[in-house]
């Protein structure tokens, strides 16, 4: 746990798999929300739109889109002539003009496979470079990146597909407040709910696409008790990447290896 040199939270659900922030008061004027599609999931940025914005929302989502099309275009590996379907495939992978973006993943990628003994690793499909358990984190960091940086946006909530980061106070003035979805079959009366200052959190499960998470150790699909993993760390990609890891671990492991 060390080597993460930073502090993060582990939510271990029976229940539930995808966080999803819980949206109230969007109707202040100064709060601004931009909806779209990417990664095959949906993803929705609130932000605050100060006095010195010179862009307006229209100009802030195309950025947003041609960013987040740039990353799928580096980290898919559904796409043939994405960089890292390419890069796979190179037979001089010392030369291959790799870029920064790719370069991260796949050195963030190792990190956590060697923090987490293996539990993470994008190498364990035949044929192909699997970034999918750390790319929408990576997206998700871009995009905070981009309005804080060069928009001076002081507060908002980005999620893509469950993956969130938040900034600054919501449109009601207090901190981020998101809950971890529940699906209506589940006896639950009312979802948890987890306070984001400044930090992100990603959640992993099987809820909404089955058992596609598969165990690197053995190439098949997991089967423990849990249904998702949620982990809340500064770095939505480490949160990302972790929160696999853990649901691949299973509760015992898991909380284990976070303690």
């Amino acid at each position: 746990m060390k080597a993460l040199n930073t502090r993060f939270s582990i939510l271990f659900m029976a229940l539930s798999t995808m966080a999803v922030a819980g949206y109230l008061y969007l109707n202040h004027e100064t709060y601004k929300t931009l909806n779209g599609e990417i990664f095959s999931t949906h993803y929705q940025v609130t932000y605050q739109a100060n006095h010195s914005l010179k862009l307006n929302p229209q100009d802030i989502q195309s950025a947003i889109e041609k960013e987040l099309n740039r990353i799928d275009q580096i980290a898919s590996s559904w796409k043939e002539d994405s960089e890292i379907n390419r890069y796979f495939i190179s037979q001089d992978k010392e030369h291959f003009p790799i870029s920064d973006d790719l370069n991260y993943l796949l050195e963030r990628s190792a990190e956590i496979k060697e923090l987490t003994s293996g539990a993470f690793d994008i190498e364990h499909q035949v044929g192909k470079l699997d970034l999918s358990g750390i790319a929408k984190g990576y997206a998700v960091d871009r995009i905070a990146n981009y309005l804080t940086d060069e928009l001076g946006i002081e507060s908002y909530l980005i999620d893509i597909g469950g993956e969130m980061r938040a900034r600054g106070i919501n449109p009601k003035g207090n901190t981020w407040n998101v809950g971890i979805f529940i699906p209506h079959n589940k006896n639950v009366i009312e979802p948890p709910k987890v306070t984001l200052n400044n930090t992100s959190i990603a959640t992993t499960g099987e809820y909404f696409k089955g058992r596609h998470i598969t165990d690197p150790k053995t190439d098949q699909a997991v089967s423990n008790s849990l249904i998702s993993v949620s982990v809340i760390h500064p770095s939505t990609t480490t949160a990302d990447a972790l929160a696999t890891a853990l649901y691949v671990m299973g509760s015992e492991k898991g909380m284990a290896w976070a303690e």
